[in-house]
């Protein structure tokens, strides 16, 4: 089969899939955006670059993409041309981009979200939260690409003064903003594969881990890590997904299709916000829990068919990073080049490369010092590592043994991941969630 992957992130989050299906006997071509160091990827065997995505989609049998902000409206009509392309259509990605939308296709279809109002501008957010004095969420609204800007407030008090130090800095948003009423409870998510003629495969149930530091603190970096598990039977699925899927075939939807929520104590699940593409580290924590082909199934979903075969054990992947993460505001030579240390013929399969390329660096064999291709650094987003086990703390004891063995000046990554689910497994199998989990 030929595969291309358009890479439309800055962090090289097509390269994991790139080398399962050239590993599988596919030939292979990846786009990258100009966003992107532009030797992320060189050299791996076998994966060919491209400058032009467009001029690789007749010699292509599947086109994947890993976002959803660009291209929407070409891929559509590239689609109704006969291109097999397995990503969200431009319709059901606004479902993500403009935030609103998103709440009220969640609403139109029975679907609980938070009370929640948008605002033109941030003073006027501001001026709403001194008015309720409630807590809230904040989030921006249109195709804003700094997912830290979302903000969960611990009082009313720590609203407004984050509004006030946003307008004080004079931040550009593009768009309105998001205000959420804030509901406590845990933070749990439902995905599902959508093909052509509906869902495909089982439910994946996962967990989150946004802050960059153990312990959950620090700032919000998106995922630092996940725990997700393909269920058979899931009542967040059937709560607040399954509503949706009719609606999402009809978009002209392919891919995946993902719902954060929070679950009260009291077992009401509302859903947070929706996520239409490839989420990273998510897909490489995905590829890993798949059996087989690693696209061929992609291609049949394009068409119809259902052929997905998942492990149904516990995955979890850990990303993996270096400074200026997860600011990303250092210069592409100042994250280039750093060699990466410990990846093996025995470790490699659990390693998803993102920001990376392969070069002649010094190695030790023995004693000695001896020149050899090796992993190098082309950007501070680095590598997942996945590892799968019967429980969370199995896979995750996997995952860091894979960890230790990288070595890479500076290296970060979290200490913690799936730790808090020791405690919050059970809150919420009380309710009848999460329960084909095991801590």
């Amino acid at each position: 089969m030929k595969v291309l992957i358009i890479n439309m992130d800055c962090v090289g989050e097509g390269m994991g899939l790139a080398v399962k299906c050239k590993k599988a006997g596919h030939a292979v071509r990846i786009w990258m955006d100009p966003k992107n160091n532009k030797t992320t990827g060189d050299n791996f065997k076998g994966i060919e670059k491209v400058d032009n995505w467009l001029a690789s989609v007749k010699w292509a049998d599947l086109i994947v993409p890993t976002g959803n902000h660009a291209f929407m409206q070409k891929m559509d009509s590239l689609r109704k041309m006969g291109a097999m392309i397995f990503g969200p259509s431009a319709e059901s990605a606004s479902l993500e981009i403009e935030r609103e939308k998103g709440m009220k296709f969640f609403e139109k279809h029975g679907v609980k979200v938070p009370e929640y109002k948008t605002f033109k501008t941030l003073k006027d957010a501001e001026m709403h939260v001194r008015k309720t004095e409630k807590r809230y969420v904040f989030k921006t609204m249109g195709d804003e690409d700094d997912k830290s800007l979302s903000y969960c407030g611990k009082s009313a008090a720590d609203m407004i003064a984050r509004l006030m130090r946003w307008q004080k800095l004079n931040m550009k948003i593009k768009g309105e903003v998001m205000l959420q009423e804030f509901v406590d409870g845990q933070e749990f998510a439902v995905s599902r594969w959508v093909g052509k003629e509906g869902f495909i495969g089982e439910w994946n149930s996962n967990f989150e881990f946004k802050k960059l530091l153990s312990g959950n603190v620090g700032p919000n970096c998106g995922e630092a890590g996940t725990v997700m598990k393909y269920v058979e039977s899931c009542k967040l699925g059937e709560t607040v997904l399954a509503p949706l899927e009719k609606a999402l075939v009809a978009m002209g939807h392919l891919g995946d299709f993902d719902v954060n929520c929070i679950v009260t104590d009291k077992g009401e699940a509302y859903a947070l916000e929706p996520t239409a593409r490839l989420g990273w580290p998510a897909a490489n924590i995905f590829w890993a829990s798949h059996k087989g082909d690693p696209a061929q199934w992609m291609l049949d979903a394009c068409k119809g068919m259902d052929s997905l075969e998942v492990s149904p054990q516990v995955a979890v992947g850990i990303v993996i990073a270096q400074p200026d993460y997860p600011y990303s505001k250092l210069t592409k030579a100042e994250t280039d080049g750093i060699p990466v240390y410990g990846v093996t013929k025995d470790n490699e399969k659990n390693i998803a490369p993102q920001c990376v390329k392969i070069e002649t660096m010094p190695n030790m064999e023995g004693d000695k010092v001896v020149d050899k291709p090796t992993w190098v650094t082309t950007g501070d987003y680095v590598c997942v590592v996945t590892a799968l086990g019967k429980t969370v703390s199995s896979a995750c004891d996997r995952a860091y043994k894979t960890v230790k063995e990288l070595h890479i000046p500076d290296i970060i990554y979290r200490s913690d991941i799936g730790k808090k689910l020791e405690e919050e497994i059970p809150k919420l199998q009380k309710n009848g969630y999460a329960t084909e989990f095991e801590y």
